[in-house]
């Protein structure tokens, strides 16, 4: 929820995709869940009613797009293309019977990227797979939430957190148990392993009660978590995976990814999985995403309210179930062409060999919402750079790719192999979507290294307001969150660029940046009318005291958080809406013991205006 602004970078996983459970739409879908645990009966079973197949990684760009709409322009490696493509369905047309797990989807068109003019054919690489949409179901779920409790999780995300366990055991039924840890200081055991038939009531006043305190010791959390989880393991019969909700890097104890890793790593070896559910803007997702890389490890993001339905509801049993490990795609391209760009996966799962052949390796394959795949762009390859591009026929290959894998339930080797073809005459929708969302990845990419590496935000604008111009004539359903995000970004770039003499809605923290001196505080016992108020651009937060009582200091301070609605003052554990008229800034909350409320104006050259 800070200011300055944040990075994230999120995590690759491959993903069988299903659609939201029948059951889920109803019951499932509801924060709160059913009052008796009678009718736990009819939700054992549950049922997918259709079936897709995608790879995965980032499964949202969320915190990108809430950087955009509140804090400011983010910053170029916040973002990245797997995540863009995971909001979105590009399940690929395929005509292929397929008799195997994975299957292998594949369609091309013509390239029209404007920042890569090198790239000539767009390769779409999707999956299918033999799994009965009709009969599958999660198996039961033995969850161990382990929820960072420290101070920063006061407010928002705690909130985020606690409507999060709410929705999860509104859904959860007969067969599943749960247990929470708690971390700040140091780490608990919350609830212990529940029952949901009988125990969800318990379970439900449990969340209800989590408060924020201390600070983030993560490793003693994760510890502790997985102590629980290895001890339930053997006599649980079904699923069982730690979730861990955070908002930022751990500051007390072992902070570096290695120590992590190695955890995580083992507890997905011994049968025990991670999914990482990152909340609030000062979401420190670097530490987060590489714990989630490792095997059995996935990603999600939560913004909002309305984002704990939407997550949970549509993805909560795809989320906890492992489908594969050791997923390994490998292209090919036919003499005459180069893979000259790979899209969907992060560089460190690739590598390319003499030939020209490109392989991606993922640890683990999931399912999840979404249809999508891997997508790549082909180029002429260096013997014909000043030729012209390798003619193309419908029985001469485009690419061929293989796929390898092992199954997570029986530990069984499987495998898969096809062509490309040359572009059909009409690509389908999904082919054009997916071309669509790689071009408007490049556009924000080029457009926030211009921004932020460059000090040209007149560059970044023209880039934005052409990739906006590209997607409204696409005539491309679903995307009008697209839209908003390049409409937040450019007006960001438009007011640097001195386009636009309004400040967008989010930049108006910057309104609040500088001195005030209070002149009606309500509610406060060390804040006094005359009291000087300073909030740096370094996210420092001043109170210089006029007059100081007995046991004040002459001057106080502490970090502090903003967005464009409410300024958060971790130390004093105060979350307070502020509003600015002129040159009045208002700020209102409640502490708990009542309500709190100051009016200061600001200091310009050494006064303030009083009433």
């Amino acid at each position: 929820m800070v200011h300055s602004l944040y990075r994230i970078a999120l995590p690759f996983s491959l993903a069988l995709l299903a659609a939201q459970p029948a059951w889920a739409q109803t019951a499932g879908a509801m924060a709160d869940p059913p009052a008796q645990d009678e009718q736990d009966q009819g939700i054992e079973d549950i049922i997918v009613t259709s079936m897709r197949v995608r790879q995965g990684g980032a499964q949202d760009a969320g915190h990108f797009r809430k950087v955009a709409a509140e804090v400011g322009m983010p910053r170029p490696e916040s973002l990245t293309v797997e995540g863009l493509m995971g909001e979105h369905d590009l399940t690929l047309p395929s005509a292929r019977a397929c008799a195997r797990l994975f299957c292998l989807v594949t369609e091309s068109m013509p390239a029209a990227l404007p920042s890569r003019p090198a790239d000539k054919i767009f390769v779409g690489l999707g999956f299918a797979s033999n799994v009965d949409a009709a009969t599958w179901k999660r198996a039961p779920l033995n969850l161990v939430a382990v929820v960072d409790k420290s101070g920063s999780m006061s407010g928002t995300p705690l909130d985020l957190v606690r409507r999060s366990l709410r929705q999860i055991v509104g859904q959860m039924g007969k067969g599943d148990r749960i247990s929470i840890i708690l971390y700040g200081d140091a780490a608990e055991v919350y609830l212990k392993p529940t029952d949901i038939a009988g125990g969800r009531a318990r379970a439900l006043a449990a969340i209800d009660g989590i408060e924020s305190d201390g600070s983030t010791d993560m490793e003693e959390g994760l510890k502790v978590g997985y102590e629980t989880a290895f001890t339930d393991l053997a006599r649980f019969k079904g699923d069982t995976r730690l979730m861990l909700f955070t908002d930022e890097q751990p500051n007390v104890g072992r902070t570096d990814a290695a120590s992590f890793m190695g955890m995580a790593e083992t507890a997905s070896r011994r049968g025990v999985g991670l999914t990482t559910i990152g909340v609030g803007l000062q979401f420190g997702a670097d530490l987060a995403a590489t714990i989630s890389s490792v095997r059995g490890g996935n990603l999600f993001f939560i913004a909002n309210e309305t984002e704990v339905k939407s997550v949970f509801a549509k993805q909560l049993d795809t989320m906890v179930s492992e489908v594969a490990h050791d997923v390994r795609l490998t292209m090919t391209p036919q003499a005459g062409y180069s893979i000259t760009g790979v899209f969907g996966v992060p560089d460190d799962v690739m590598t390319q060999g003499k030939d020209g052949t490109v392989t991606v390796t993922v640890p683990t394959a999931f399912f999840s919402a979404n249809g999508g795949g891997i997508f790549a762009s082909l180029g002429k390859d260096s013997a014909r750079a000043l030729l012209p591009a390798a003619p193309l026929s419908a029985d001469v290959p485009l690419m061929r790719v293989s796929l390898s894998y092992v199954d997570a339930a029986s530990g069984a080797a499987g495998a898969d192999e096809t062509i490309v073809a040359a572009p059909a005459a009409t690509p389908s929708a999904p082919i054009r979507l997916a071309h669509l969302l790689v071009d408007e990845y490049l556009a924000m990419k080029d457009a926030t290294i211009a921004f932020h590496a460059n000090n040209d935000p007149k560059t970044a604008f023209s880039l934005l307001n052409g990739i906006a111009r590209r997607i409204e004539g696409s005539r491309l359903a679903g995307l009008d969150g697209e839209r908003k995000l390049i409409a937040d970004m450019i007006g960001q770039a438009a007011f640097y660029a001195g386009y636009s003499g309004e400040l967008p809605r989010s930049m108006r923290h910057l309104s609040v940046i500088g001195d005030w001196q209070i002149i009606d505080a309500e509610g406060f016992k060390d804040l006094h009318r005359g009291d000087r108020v300073s909030f740096s651009d370094e996210d420092e937060f001043i109170v210089t005291r006029a007059r100081p009582r007995r046991d004040e200091a002459g001057e106080d301070n502490e970090s502090y958080e903003i967005n464009e609605r409410q300024i958060h003052l971790p130390e004093s554990k105060l979350v307070m809406n502020y509003r600015t008229a002129g040159d009045r800034l208002y700020l209102s909350g409640d502490d708990g013991d009542g309500r709190l409320r100051l009016t200061m104006a600001r200091v310009e050259d050494g006064s303030a205006q009083s009433d």
